[in-house]
C-alpha cells in the first residue's frame, strides 16, 4: 500500500508546474530531481508498475469463488410448453425465470497459485525496470549537464583567444609602425582573429545544442532555456584509494538494479514453468445454483394467476455438485508450452548471467577509467602550466619584435588546446568518480 501511495505521489509530481531554482542556476542534482520528476518515458516506467500492481491484484482474487445471476422474462405467443404443466397449450402468456451460480477451483494443478507467484515476480521486475531507468536517466541528464559545461567551456576559452588576437592585432599595427613588424604579419594576425570568431560562434552552437539535450531530459515547457552552475567543472580533483574491482563488484551484484530485473524474470520464468506443467493436472469445481420461477399458466384452485412471491417459493430448486475434469489428449499442446515454458526459463538464466557478466565487465574497465584519467587529468595540469608559461615568454617577446609572428601564434594555439584539454581531463575524472561512487551504492543525486 505505501509503495502504492508513492507511485501515485510521483504521478502527481509529474504534473506540478517546474519551479526554476532560486539562484537562476540549475545544479546538477536539482536538474536530476527534475527529469525523475518530470521525464515523459520516466512516466511510462511508472505506469507499467501501476498496471502490474493491478495484475498481482487480480491474480490474488482469481483465488475466490465466481458468482453469477441472471434473469430472463418474456411473452410466449401461439404454441408453447406450459412451464407449471409442461403440456403443449395455444395461449399467450408471461413468464420469467431467476437463476444465481457459484463455483470455486478446489484443485487446478495449482495453476492459480503459481499466477499469483508469476505476476509478483513480474511487478518485482517492473519495480527494479523503473528504478534501472531512473539512474540511466541520471546518468544521461549527468552526462548531458557536463557537456553543457564543457562546450561553455570552450566558448570562454575562444573568448578569450579572441581577446588575445584582438590585442594582438592593435599590437602588430603598432610595431608596423615602428618598423619592427611587416605588413603581412598584420594580414596573419587579422586572418586568425576572424577564425577564432568563427570558433567562438561554433562553441556557441554546441552549447546550445547540449542545452536543448539537457532541456530535453528535463522536460522543461516549452521555450524555456537553462542555466547550469559552472562550479561543478571548477572543484580540485584529488585521488583517492579505491576498493578493489573484484570486492566492489561482489557487493554492487547484491543490489544492481540491472542485475534484479534478471533475477525476477528468472523467478517469473520459474512459475510459468510450474503453470504449463499445472496443465497436465485434473481440474475439480465444485458447483452450486439457485433458481426459481414464474408464470402466467400456473393457476391456483380458483383459476386465479398464483402470486409471484407463491410461485417463486413453489419453484425454487437448488443444486450442489462437483465437476472433474482430466486431460487426456490436448493435440500435444500442453508438451509444447512445456517445452517452451522450459527453454524460456534457460533463456533468462542465461540472461541473468549475461547480465552479470556484463556489469563485471563494465565495473573492471570503468576502475581502470578512473586511475587513467586521474593520470591523464595530472599530466595535462602539468602540459598547461608549461605552455601557459611558454606563451608568456613568446607573448614578451612578440611584443619587443623578436619573434614572428607563425611562431606565437603557434604556442597560442597550444595553450588554447592544452587548456581545453584539461577542462576535458577534469569533467571526464569528474563523471567516471561519481560512476563508481555509483557502484558503492551512493546515489550522488540524492545526497544534497
Amino acid at each position: 500500500m505505501n509503495r502504492t501511495k508513492s507511485i501515485l505521489l510521483a504521478l502527481c509530481l509529474g504534473c506540478l508546474p517546474v519551479v526554476l531554482p532560486a539562484t537562476g542556476a540549475w545544479s546538477l542534482t536539482e536538474c536530476i530531481q527534475q527529469a525523475l520528476a518530470h521525464n515523459l518515458e520516466h512516466y511510462q516506467y511508472a505506469l507499467s508498475e501501476q498496471s502490474s500492481v493491478v495484475s498481482v491484484r487480480q491474480a490474488k482474487l482469481n483465488l475466490l469463488p465466481s458468482l453469477s445471476a441472471s434473469s430472463n422474462a418474456g411473452v410466449s405467443y401461439g404454441r408453447a410448453v406450459d412451464p407449471s404443466s409442461y403440456d403443449v397449450i395455444n395461449t399467450d402468456f408471461f413468464n420469467s425465470s431467476f437463476d444465481l451460480r457459484a463455483s470455486i477451483a478446489v484443485f487446478q494443478g495449482f495453476i492459480l497459485q503459481n499466477r499469483m507467484g508469476y505476476s509478483k515476480y513480474q511487478l518485482e521486475a517492473e519495480k527494479w525496470q523503473r528504478v534501472n531507468h531512473a539512474d540511466d536517466l541520471a546518468f544521461n541528464v549527468m552526462i548531458a549537464y557536463y557537456d553543457l559545461i564543457y562546450y561553455e567551456g570552450l566558448v570562454l576559452i575562444a573568448q578569450e583567444q579572441l581577446e588575445l588576437s584582438e590585442y594582438n592585432v592593435r599590437k602588430t599595427a603598432k610595431l608596423i609602425e615602428t618598423g619592427l613588424k611587416a605588413k603581412t604579419d598584420l594580414a596573419e594576425m587579422q586572418a586568425t582573429y576572424e577564425k577564432e570568431k568563427l570558433n567562438r560562434m561554433q562553441a556557441e552552437n554546441k552549447a546550445e545544442e547540449a542545452r536543448l539535450k539537457l532541456v530535453q531530459y528535463l522536460n522543461l515547457p516549452t521555450g524555456q532555456s537553462i542555466d547550469v552552475l559552472q562550479k561543478e567543472s571548477d572543484s580540485l580533483i584529488v585521488a583517492t584509494a579505491q576498493p578493489e574491482a573484484d570486492s566492489l563488484y561482489r557487493a554492487y551484484v547484491l543490489q544492481s538494479p540491472y542485475v534484479k530485473i534478471a533475477e525476477a524474470q528468472l523467478k517469473a520464468a520459474s512459475k510459468r514453468l510450474a503453470i504449463a506443467r499445472g496443465q497436465y493436472a485434473p481440474s475439480l469445481y465444485l458447483n452450486a445454483s439457485l433458481g426459481s420461477s414464474y408464470s402466467e399458466t400456473d393457476l391456483d384452485v380458483d383459476g386465479n394467476v398464483t402470486s409471484f412471491h407463491t410461485q417463486l417459493d413453489n419453484n425454487l430448486g437448488q443444486y450442489v455438485g462437483a465437476s472433474l475434469s482430466i486431460p487426456i489428449f490436448s493435440k500435444n499442446q500442453m508438451r509444447s508450452s512445456v517445452q517452451q515454458a522450459k527453454l524460456a526459463k534457460e533463456a533468462a538464466q542465461t540472461e541473468l548471467e549475461t547480465y552479470r557478466q556484463a556489469v563485471y565487465y563494465e565495473l573492471m574497465n570503468n576502475s581502470r577509467e578512473l586511475q587513467a584519467l586521474y593520470q591523464q587529468y595530472t599530466q595535462t595540469g602539468k602540459q598547461y602550466e608549461a605552455e601557459e608559461l611558454a606563451f608568456r615568454a613568446a607573448q614578451r617577446k612578440y611584443d619587443e619584435g623578436i619573434l614572428n609572428v607563425i611562431d606565437l601564434l603557434t604556442v597560442k594555439n597550444r595553450l588554447a588546446e592544452v587548456k581545453a584539454s584539461l577542462l576535458s581531463a577534469r569533467l571526464k575524472y569528474t563523471i567516471k568518480e561519481k560512476v563508481i561512487n555509483f557502484y558503492k551504492g551512493i546515489r550522488f543525486w540524492e545526497q544534497e
